[in-house]
């Protein structure tokens, strides 16, 4: 199993790979949902990560300490973000809770 996460957001910029690819007609704002699970596995604990949207599934398994710097670039990433762009995932936006 890989020892944890290569790029991560804009935290890696020396890497310059862009945050998703502008020419991919399927990708847009879309509705989206987040899972999380923490499972034992032989090899330790995992954080299962599931983002579901129409048009794909994607799930990772962190190791704990790579779980920690996902969530610590999500944190840092969405504190930089106006509020008019943070909304939660029930529609209503974070300042309205």
């Amino acid at each position: 199993m890989p020892t944890g996460p290569q790029v991560i957001g804009s935290s890696l910029q020396e890497n310059k790979i862009p945050s998703y690819d502008k020419g991919n007609q399927l990708l847009g704002e879309l509705p989206a949902q987040l899972t999380t699970d923490v499972t034992e596995f032989p090899s330790g604990q995992r954080l299962i990560l599931t983002i579901r949207t129409p048009t794909t599934t994607l799930t990772v398994f962190l190791q704990g300490a790579d779980a920690k710097k996902w969530a610590h670039q999500l944190s840092s990433e969405a504190a930089m973000m106006s509020d008019a762009g943070l909304i939660a995932a029930n529609g209503i936006p974070s300042d309205a809770a």
